[in-house]
């Protein structure tokens, strides 16, 4: 198991150009469209960045210039994704979201170079805070509302590149973003379409509507008991090293073997994913000494794209998840097996699964919609896990330069709570995770010792 620590000893600079605003290729709809209660979820509204790494080219490609390829790219998606060129607002009054489109309208698009090389920078595996350079900025509106996209190109002087993408995730799962960016890249390698077309289809996940799905399904009385944030909220476990502005963000390597090692100590039929996040989890309770009285809460996406009834249309590139919570005592997880907390994982996925959860969880969102309230992490009690190894993201699509090498994402150091389990290229799983410096040795020990055990 290693680690790849996300700090730069030499930072460089990245020279940006002026935005560009890139509208779509042909004509599209003026229009407002609604989002559905899943998208609406204020815990959500978020620009997910992200940064892709590509080589150099083999001389053979001579791409002459990605940045104009890419620009022309993007205004050709955009004729499919017109809505990620619109513009999103939050209600006053009810805090729903509306997405207005325009053909006026685009998404901002940065042109920028940097003078060394990516393989100087060990393709960006040891970096961090300059990440930043290289997505870009908010852009300001005075009109009100906000950009759900922007790209940002960096030339590097080697020939690579990178291209980094601000994305709101209450447009956008994972599953959605990845959709789009493979749609990016085809049209860049000259593709006349996307493989997969978009659909918008927003309403087959709001409350009403799935209400009717599974009518005859669901009883008030019957509904599950979801984990009560509240409650967790006013018991949650505190730990010494927190609060601190002194956060760090790494990523360690788990390889197969290591899986392979954890799985030995658990009976029975258990899957990498299971495994793994029952022992991030404690291994971060562990290293952050959380108080053994206070809760401990861990949250993990469940897409519910299979158990849809009817079925959501292939292309939808909306939120189609729930979160599957497991509470405990932070001393009681601390002292736990590991099979006993897969076990309590397990069970909160096999809920999540079933349509009256999905239910519940809907009911949920529209109650948090109406009080507006909003319940604060960032001090390591809680883990919110996302696994983006199924998401497409190292599929080849040749533009010119291959696979990309290397995907980031950057994770906003006041939401430490974000753990990604990311795919890598020679099997096992990359783990990124933020936490106080103080604790990070902490929890690289224990995720490494209880291998040795």
């Amino acid at each position: 198991m290693g680690s790849q620590g996300m700090s730069s000893s030499s930072p460089f600079v990245v020279n940006r150009s002026q935005v560009v605003i890139v509208k779509p290729s042909k004509a599209t709809p003026e229009v407002s469209l609604s989002l559905s209660t899943f998208d609406n979820d204020p815990y959500l509204e978020t620009l997910a960045k992200t940064v892709y790494v590509y080589a150099p080219p083999s001389p053979k490609e001579n791409v002459h210039d990605p940045a104009s390829l890419f620009q022309q790219a993007l205004s050709d998606a955009l004729v499919y994704y017109y809505p990620l060129a619109g513009k999103l607002h939050r209600g006053s009054d009810d805090h729903r979201l509306e997405l207005r489109c325009s053909p006026v309208e685009g998404v901002p698009f940065v042109r920028a170079s940097a003078d060394c090389t990516l393989s100087s920078l060990n393709y960006l595996e040891d970096m961090d805070a300059d990440l930043y350079q290289l997505v870009p900025s908010n852009v300001a509106e005075p009109t009100g509302g906000y950009n759900p996209l922007a790209l940002q190109i960096t030339l590097f002087a080697c020939g690579g590149i990178t291209l980094a993408t601000a994305l709101s995730h209450s447009l956008c799962d994972g599953f959605g973003a990845s959709q789009f960016f493979k749609a990016l890249t085809e049209l860049a390698a000259g593709n006349t379409q996307p493989s997969i077309i978009p659909v918008w289809d927003r309403h087959c996940l709001t409350s009403n509507n799935f209400s009717i799905n599974v009518l005859g399904q669901v009883e008030d009385g019957q509904a599950p008991k979801l984990v009560d944030f509240g409650e967790a909220c006013s018991s949650v476990a505190t730990s010494p090293y927190t609060p601190t502005n002194d956060m760090v963000c790494e990523i360690l390597n788990v390889t197969p073997e290591d899986i392979s090692q954890l799985k030995e100590k658990v009976a029975g039929e258990v899957t990498t994913l299971e495994i793994l996040a029952a022992h991030v989890w404690r291994s971060r309770c562990r290293a952050l000494k959380l108080s053994p009285d206070g809760t401990s809460l861990f949250g993990m996406a469940v897409g519910i794209r299979r158990i849809v009834d009817p079925p959501l249309p292939e292309g939808y590139y909306g939120n189609a998840f729930v979160k599957a919570n497991v509470a405990m005592k932070a001393g009681e997880l601390n002292n736990s097996p590991l099979s006993h907390v897969v076990t309590l994982i397990k069970e909160a996925k096999r809920a999540a699964l079933e349509k009256r959860y999905v239910l519940e969880q809907l009911r949920e969102i529209e109650r948090t919609l109406k009080m507006n309230v909003a319940c604060e992490g960032g001090n390591g009690a809680f883990m919110l896990l996302t696994d983006w190894r199924q998401l497409g993201l190292l599929d080849e699509v040749d533009f010119g330069y291959g696979g990309s090498l290397n995907i980031i994402p950057l994770v906003p150091k006041y939401l430490p709570d974000i753990c990604i389990f990311l795919p890598r290229k020679h099997g096992g799983v990359r783990v990124l995770v933020t936490l106080p410096k103080t604790a990070m040795s902490n929890f690289k020990e224990h995720m490494i010792n209880t291998l040795n055990l």
